[in-house]
C-alpha cells in the first residue's frame, strides 16, 4: 500500500505536534514546518501528496503558499485549516485550487475523513494522468510497425489527416490493424483529449445499431424506459470509429448519409434533431466498390465515406516487415510476462516469412505471444511455434504436379478463380474476399498476367 507524504504547515506548536502524531499513527509519512517559507523549501525538494496548511501564518500565509506550491507541482493536493472568522478567505483559496478547508476547532475524525477523501481524489487524478500517458504511448506511430513502402504511405496519410475533420475510410483485410490506425489518428491529433468511441457495426442488428448510434427517447420501443444518449452525441467534439461499415443495413445507410452530410442526429422515437461535431473514421474489410455495383451499398454513401482512404496492405505483401513485427511483439510480450528472451532464431524467421498469414498482423501477434510463453530458452526456436508453422513447406513427394510453396499455391488458386470468372477482376476479388486493389497487387507480385 502506498505511503502518502503529507506536509503539515502550522505555526501553533501544540497543534503542529498533535497533527504530526495523529497522521503518523494513521500510516502517513509526515513532515512538519512552522512557516510558509520553510514549507516552500521542502516543496522544492520533495513531491508531497498533500499539504495541510493553516491559513494564518507568519510571513507567507496559506493562500500565498498555495499559489507558490502550484508552480512546483500542479497536481499537489491542498487543504486549508482556518478559523471561523476567515471562512471567506478559505473559500477564496479553494477557488485558487485548494481541495477543501476545515474549521478550527475540529474533530480529528472529521480531519481524517477529509484527508482520506482528498487523497483518494489525488489517486484518481494520477491514475487518469497515467492512463492518458499510456494511451498516448500505445497509439503513437511507434506502435504501427513497418518500413515497407506501403506502410510509409500509411504513416504519411495519418500525419496528413490527423487534425483534419474529413471523413476517413480505412480499408484492409481482417487483422491488418485498422483500429490501431484509427486510434493513432485520434490520439495524435488535437482531439486527443476529446472522446474516442469505437463501434462494431457488424455486432448489432439494424434497429439496435440505430439506437446505439443516435440514441433513443423514452417509450421509443419496448424496453426503452428512459432517454438514452447515442454514440454520436457521446463522441461530440471527438472521434467515432465505425468498424465494419460495410455491414450496416440499407435503411440505416440512408440515415447515416444524412448524418454525414448535416452532422445532425435524430434519436429513435424523437421528432427533434441535435447538432453534433464528430470526426468519423470508418473501416471495412469488404470491397465497397463491388457492393455498390451489386446495389448492396449506397453509391452516395460510398462517395461520402471515400473522402480520405487509407489502404492497409495484408502482411503477405509486406514480407520485409515480418521480422520487425516479430521482434516488436517479442519485446512487448516478454515485458508483459516477465520473460528474458532476447532473440529469434533464423529458422523461426524463415518459417514466419514463408507463411501466407491469412490472419495478418493479428495472427502474427498471437503466434509470437504463444511462442513467448512456451519458449524455455533465451531465443525463440521452432519448438515454441505452433505445429501448422513448422510443418515442411513442400508436400510429400517430388512429382511435377506437387505445389512447392504457399506462394505457388496462392498463384495457382488465383489463376483458377480468374479462369472461373472469365478474367473478371471484380467478381474474382469478391470470391477471394479481397478488394480489387489488393488483387492487382497480388497479381503483380506473383507475376500473374
Amino acid at each position: 500500500m502506498k505511503k502518502y507524504k503529507i506536509l503539515v504547515v502550522e505555526d501553533d506548536e501544540k497543534m503542529n505536534q498533535g497533527l504530526v502524531y495523529v497522521l503518523s499513527k494513521q500510516g502517513y509519512a509526515v513532515t512538519s514546518v512552522y512557516t510558509g517559507e520553510k514549507a516552500l523549501e521542502h516543496i522544492k525538494d520533495t513531491r508531497f501528496d498533500l499539504v495541510l496548511s493553516d491559513l494564518k501564518l507568519p510571513g507567507i500565509d496559506g493562500s500565498q503558499l498555495l499559489r507558490a506550491a502550484r508552480q512546483y507541482d500542479p497536481d499537489m493536493m491542498f487543504i486549508i485549516i482556518t478559523a471561523y472568522g476567515t471562512v471567506d478567505t478559505a473559500v477564496s483559496a479553494m477557488k485558487q485550487g485548494a481541495e477543501d478547508y476545515i474549521l478550527k476547532p475540529f474533530d480529528m475524525e472529521e480531519l481524517r475523513l477529509v484527508i482520506k477523501k482528498t487523497l483518494e481524489k489525488r489517486q484518481l487524478v494520477l491514475s487518469n494522468i497515467r492512463l492518458q500517458q499510456q494511451l498516448e504511448k500505445k497509439y503513437t506511430f511507434d506502435n504501427i510497425v513497418g518500413t515497407s513502402e506501403a506502410m510509409m504511405g500509411v504513416f504519411k496519410a495519418i500525419n496528413f489527416v490527423k487534425d483534419a475533420h474529413a471523413t476517413v475510410l480505412i480499408k484492409g483485410e481482417t487483422g491488418t490493424g485498422k483500429e490501431l490506425v484509427a486510434r493513432a489518428i485520434h490520439f495524435n491529433s488535437k482531439k486527443a483529449a476529446k472522446p474516442y468511441i469505437p463501434v462494431n457495426c457488424a455486432a448489432l442488428n439494424e434497429n439496435l445499431l440505430a439506437s446505439e448510434l443516435f440514441g433513443h427517447v423514452k417509450g421509443a420501443f419496448t424496453g426503452a424506459i428512459s432517454d438514452k444518449m447515442g454514440f454520436f452525441e457521446a463522441a461530440d467534439g471527438g472521434t467515432i470509429f465505425l468498424d465494419e461499415i460495410g455491414d450496416i443495413g440499407a435503411g440505416l445507410q440512408q440515415t447515416f448519409l444524412r448524418v454525414l452530410e448535416n452532422m445532425e442526429i435524430q434519436p429513435v422515437g424523437s421528432h427533434e434533431t441535435k447538432k453534433v461535431s464528430v470526426r468519423v473514421i470508418a473501416a471495412t474489410n469488404k470491397d465497397l466498390e463491388t457492393m455498390v455495383d451489386q446495389a448492396i451499398f449506397r453509391k452516395d454513401l460510398y462517395y461520402r465515406l471515400h473522402v480520405v482512404v487509407i489502404d492497409l496492405p495484408p502482411l503477405r505483401e509486406r514480407q520485409g516487415d515480418i521480422s520487425l513485427l516479430a521482434h516488436h511483439f517479442l519485446h512487448q510480450y516478454c515485458a508483459a510476462n516477465n520473460k528474458s528472451i532476447t532473440a529469434i532464431s533464423q529458422a523461426v524467421l524463415k518459417k514466419l516469412e514463408a507463411y501466407f498469414w491469412p490472419g495478418n498482423v493479428r495472427e502474427l501477434e498471437n503466434i509470437i505471444e504463444r511462442a513467448t510463453l512456451f519458449e524455455t530458452g533465451s531465443k525463440l526456436t521452432l519448438n515454441s511455434l505452433p505445429h501448422a508453422l513448422i510443418r515442411p513447406d513442400t508436400k510429400a513427394g517430388t512429382g511435377a504436379g506437387d505445389i512447392h510453396s504457399l506462394e505457388q499455391l496462392s498463384k495457382h488458386h488465383i489463376c483458377k478463380v480468374l479462369e472461373k470468372t472469365n478474367q473478371n477482376k471484380t467478381r474474382a476479388s469478391s470470391l477471394l474476399g479481397i478488394d480489387r486493389s489488393t488483387l492487382w497487387r497480388i497479381m503483380n507480385r506473383l507475376d500473374i498476367k
